[in-house]
C-alpha cells in the first residue's frame, strides 16, 4: 500500500487528533472510514459543514410527515370512503333481502295457515258424515233387529269402536 500525505489547516488538524483519540482509531484508517462514509450515504461534507445533524432530522422528518399526508389525502382517505360506501351499499342491499325474506316468510305462514284451516274444515265435514253414517247403520240395524235378537247393532258398534281406536 502507497501512504499519501495531505495538506490541511492546523485547526482542523487539531480537531482530527481529537476525533481520533475518541474513536480509538488512527489518522489514515479514521480518514479512509470517512471517504467510504461520504460514499455510501452520499452526504457532500463541504454543504453539511455548518448544519446540525438534529436539524437535518427534523428537516427529514417534515419531509416524511409531508409525504405521509399526501398518501392519507390521495389514497388513504379516498380508500377508507370507497369502503364505507360499498358497507354501506351493502347493509343496504342486506336490509332489501332481509325485508323480501321476511316477506316471504310471513307469506309462506299465512299460506300454511290458511291450507291448515281448509284441511281442518275438510276434515271435520267428511268426520261429520262419517258420524252421520254412523248413526244411520245403527240406526238401520235396530229398525232391522228389534229386539236385538240377531246381535247385528253390536257388531256394529265394536266395529265403530275398533276404528275410532285406531
Amino acid at each position: 500500500m502507497k501512504k499519501k500525505s495531505i495538506l490541511i489547516k492546523e485547526f482542523h488538524h487539531k480537531e482530527l487528533v481529537k476525533i481520533s483519540k475518541t474513536f480509538g482509531s488512527q489518522y489514515g484508517d479514521l480518514i479512509e472510514s470517512m471517504i467510504i462514509y461520504f460514499k455510501k450515504t452520499g452526504i457532500n461534507p463541504i454543504e453539511t459543514i455548518n448544519e446540525n445533524p438534529a436539524v437535518m432530522v427534523k428537516v427529514l422528518d417534515k419531509r416524511i410527515v409531508a409525504f405521509l399526508k399526501v398518501q392519507e389525502r390521495d389514497i388513504l382517505k379516498p380508500l377508507r370512503n370507497e369502503v364505507y360506501q360499498y358497507s354501506s351499499e351493502q347493509k343496504k342491499q342486506y336490509d332489501v333481502i332481509s325485508k323480501w325474506v321476511q316477506d316471504a316468510m310471513v307469506k309462506i305462514n299465512q299460506f300454511d295457515l290458511n291450507r291448515t284451516e281448509s284441511l281442518t274444515k275438510e276434515l271435520d265435514k267428511i268426520n261429520n258424515k262419517l258420524q252421520k253414517q254412523k248413526d244411520a247403520f245403527l240406526e238401520i240395524a235396530e229398525l232391522i233387529d228389534a229386539k236385538n235378537k240377531s246381535g247385528i247393532k253390536g257388531t256394529l258398534k265394536s266395529l265403530f269402536e275398533k276404528d275410532a281406536d285406531k
